[in-house]
């Protein structure tokens, strides 16, 4: 009897070691994960017949519904992969569920929503042409210097997500997707860099007399000149 309980206890030591085993292997492996975040669009859903439309087709028992949001996770167009947010509850609801609602919401059209790509040309310059949206466009060009010529970010890679509400007197920056937090917490290299440069242009001229003049001269000229300045980065 004696060595049946060594024996269980050898095995239960056996099986505590190798719990606490893996439990450092997961442990290790979880300081490799990186958490960061990826913008998707997403629909707010807010008028009375929508919600009621929903509410019969996913059985949503919730006694109070403020509002929905339908994310489309995969950002191609909502289908059965995607999710339905309840308000205020939070709950998630697969879309799967219901073919009816999925019809409803392949008809959506994404509104009020640009998205420009620009790359770089053979000057080395990212540029971007949308004569539709003019306004996006200097949006785009300036945030690019604004990287690029004036705090000389030099990272792989960088992600921006910029709120503004002129109404409130508020705006929000998010920045992700980095290489690293020391790239963020140095002091910008040409931080105090003046958004103009000046240019002096100096011209001297000699006049030549044949003989002496002892009286007033007055001499009258009209000089026009044309500077050239070629367009480039931060010239």
């Amino acid at each position: 009897m004696k060595t049946k309980y060594v024996q269980i206890l050898a095995t239960l030591m056996t099986l505590l070691f190798g719990l606490a085993f893996l439990r450092e292997q997961a442990y290790a492996q979880s300081r490799e994960v990186t958490v960061t975040r990826r913008a998707v669009p997403v629909a707010i859903v807010k008028d009375e017949p929508t919600i009621k439309f929903f509410v019969e087709q996913y059985f949503i028992t919730e006694d109070k519904i403020d509002s929905m949001l339908v994310i489309d996770i995969t950002s191609n167009g909502f289908d059965e992969k995607d999710v339905l947010e309840v308000y205020p509850s939070k709950r998630i609801i697969n879309l799967s569920e219901s073919e009816a609602a999925l019809d409803l919401m392949r008809d959506w059209k994404r509104t009020g929503f640009i998205e420009l790509t620009g790359a770089r040309n053979k000057r080395g310059q990212i540029e971007v042409k949308d004569m539709q949206n003019p306004v996006a466009q200097e949006f785009f060009r300036g945030m690019v210097r604004l990287i690029e010529q004036t705090y000389k970010y030099e990272g792989r890679k960088l992600s921006l997500f910029f709120e503004f509400d002129d109404k409130k007197g508020v705006a929000a920056l998010q920045i992700w997707g980095y290489g690293s937090r020391r790239e963020m917490q140095e002091k910008p290299k040409s931080i105090n860099q003046f958004a103009h440069d000046l240019l002096f242009f100096t011209r001297t001229d000699t006049v030549y007399l044949d003989k002496p003049v002892y009286d007033v001269i007055y001499i009258e000229q009209t000089v026009t000149d044309t500077v050239y300045v070629m367009k480039g980065g931060g010239e």
